[in-house]
């Protein structure tokens, strides 16, 4: 009879580090995919607001066109044209930071694909040392046993 392989505790956790890295990986993925779909959202919502000032600056500038106005409603004027660029810039930063983000949650995901590899390389070398050693086990008893039949004497039928 075969004996209980003396790593299984150590297989056992192994393979429950696999599971931890498997899962670990499949929500740094999640997080991945997440800042992607937020970096896109930024950006779109940067192209759209960048059509819609294009329009505006021109919609205010034409009612401006033709017509007398004091100075405060000029300078208000500017102050809004200003604040329209100044949002602008905003989204531009929102881009840049969400983009990071991205940037980093992939390599944050990169690192626990990494991390589950090994983890991975480790149990397959631990599986590969319990097939040799059941091997070598057989061997070993399959040896033992025809010995114990070589050393069997069998009585003879005058004694």
């Amino acid at each position: 009879m075969i004996k209980k392989y003396p790593l299984l505790g150590l297989k056992t956790i192994r393979d429950r580090r696999l599971q931890d890295s498997m899962n670990e990986r499949i929500s740094k993925y999640k997080l991945y995919e997440q800042a992607q779909k937020e970096s896109q959202a930024r950006r779109k919502e940067y192209e759209d607001y960048k059509l819609w000032k294009t329009e505006e600056v021109e919609k205010r500038y034409s009612s401006l066109m033709n017509t007398t106005h004091s100075l405060d409603q000029i300078q208000k004027f500017n102050s809004g044209i200003k604040q329209l660029h100044m949002k602008e810039f905003e989204l531009e930063e929102e881009i840049k930071k969400a983009e990071n983000s991205a940037v980093k949650a992939h390599e944050i995901y990169k690192k626990a694909v990494q991390a589950e590899m090994l983890n991975r390389k480790k149990l397959q070398k631990l599986e590969t040392h319990q097939e040799i050693w059941e091997t070598a086990e057989r061997k070993y008893e399959e040896m033992q046993a025809d010995q114990e039949l070589e050393d069997f004497i069998p009585r003879s039928r005058d004694f």
